[in-house]
């Protein structure tokens, strides 16, 4: 065999080898954009958000649709039977907040060769006071705990037969009641037969109507028959003495209940006396602002504890919170009752929607609370 024959050989081999390599690598392309398909047909399956568009968990109205679709009571109730369906959500108070769908989509398909781009994260929504307050399931009407409460502090005695300081730590027996909170609306019987409407009627029931009542009276409750005690009504007043802005006498707040020995993790406060915070200007005149920029703004945080913003506090006022020492009292999850038997709805054909929820508030400790008078000043 002559040189230049054992050249073409080996091109030729070469070339082969080249062709078998495109070959396979266009098998295994083909098979991993089969399998990308695959995963995404699951991913839209697994209606992530109610509905495939999105990624949040399901969201407690759409829950209550599939249970629904179960209940035999509410098939009588389509069918405009005389009667009452009731379910419950299977789910916490908590969850029933945290499983909120950001997105919803009617749309199941998937084109066989569909466009991408690169992930998006999802909406964060802000965070709401029931999220980060811890919460426990109980199974009584009424929670008894000792509460502690102190007055006085420690401090240095002058002269010899001079009265020491007194520091006053009082425990007593405390009993909190759980407390009922339902709220109704009224809607047409078509509404039973239409999914999305139902599923947005739930929605505002329970989410902007039961848990932001409740919100507001964990935040403000009295403690009255069939009212929680509230954290405000508890609190410790604080009384700045360095502080003069609302920024410095929240961190002094901050900073006087650790040196007490709580770790204060939580500011609650009006979304206007936040706002207020983050268009303080550097300086009078001057554009520059001391918490970020419009276009950027930071987090909403102070002094290493989490902002939570919130209408059912009044403006003017913060509460400054060791969350160690609250525990809201889970009694019974979320339910939605539907019934055309409420006064002459049969025959008028409509339909009410009831939400109800029970729960309570454990404060173990006051001093783990502080209410700042916003507009006070220090020396």
């Amino acid at each position: 065999m002559s040189k230049d024959q054992g050249m073409i050989d080996v091109l030729n081999q070469v070339g082969d080898d080249l062709k078998a390599y495109r070959d396979k690598t266009r098998r295994d392309t083909d098979d991993l954009s089969q399998r990308l398909s695959a995963v995404e047909q699951l991913v839209v399956s697994a209606n992530f958000g109610g509905g495939g568009g999105g990624f949040a968990p399901q969201s407690i109205a759409s829950r209550a649709i599939d249970e629904l679709q179960e209940n035999h009571a509410y098939a009588a109730l389509k069918d405009w039977n005389v009667g009452t369906a009731r379910i419950k959500m299977q789910a916490g108070i908590r969850a029933a907040l945290v499983n909120e769908a950001s997105v919803t989509s009617d749309d199941t398909g998937i084109p066989s060769q569909p466009a991408r781009h690169g992930m998006v994260a999802p909406v964060q929504r802000a965070l709401r006071l029931l999220d980060v307050l811890p919460s426990r399931p109980v199974t009584a009407d009424a929670v008894e705990f000792i509460q502690l409460s102190s007055a006085g502090d420690a401090a240095e005695q002058v002269q010899e037969g001079d009265e020491k300081a007194e520091v006053e730590i009082d425990g007593r027996l405390k009993r909190v009641e759980i407390v009922t909170i339902a709220g109704h609306t009224t809607a047409s019987r078509q509404v039973l037969n239409d999914h999305a409407a139902l599923q947005s009627n739930i929605d505002k029931m329970i989410r902007h109507k039961l848990l932001s009542r409740l919100e507001h009276q964990i935040i403000n409750g009295d403690g009255s028959t069939g009212k929680i005690h509230g954290l405000a009504d508890q609190a410790t007043p604080f009384i700045p003495t360095i502080g003069t802005t609302p920024a410095d006498i929240i961190g002094e707040a901050l900073m006087r209940q650790s040196d007490n020995g709580y770790q204060p993790n939580l500011v609650v406060m009006n979304p206007v006396d936040w706002f207020r915070i983050q268009v303080t200007r550097k300086a009078a005149g001057e554009e520059e602002y001391v918490f970020g920029s419009p276009t950027m703004p930071l987090s909403p945080a102070l002094w290493n504890a989490a902002i939570i913003t919130t209408p059912s506090i009044a403006e003017g006022t913060a509460l400054t919170i060791d969350t160690a020492f609250t525990t809201v009292l889970d009694r019974e999850e979320p339910s939605v009752l539907l019934s055309n038997s409420h006064k002459d709805y049969f025959t008028r054909n409509l339909v009410a929607i009831l939400g109800e929820l029970r729960a309570g508030l454990e404060v173990l400790d006051t001093a783990a609370i502080y209410l700042i008078d916003l507009q006070s000043s220090g020396a």
